[in-house]
């Protein structure tokens, strides 16, 4: 099991902060693109399809994120 410091360490990583900015950015894509429209079909079967799958994604990319350490979790309810 991961250690607070050796998860405290891994998050201020700077390769791990880079990560992070990417992921951000990839999240912010995917918003746009469903701001743009871009994930409108020429079916409401295929819109749907389509922002489900978005939605999806930027919920994962949300998880990752939000990762804590497992007791911050249990501070914080």
């Amino acid at each position: 099991m991961v250690t607070k410091e050796q998860f405290d360490e891994w998050r201020t990583h700077p390769v791990t902060i880079e990560i992070y900015k990417e992921i951000e950015v990839a999240k912010q894509r995917l918003q746009n693109n469903i701001s743009e429209g871009l994930t409108i079909g020429q079916y409401a079967d295929i819109t749907h399809g389509l922002t489900n799958k978005v939605i999806g994604q930027i919920e994962g990319l949300n998880q990752l994120l939000n990762i804590t350490y497992e007791d911050e979790k249990l501070i914080k309810e």
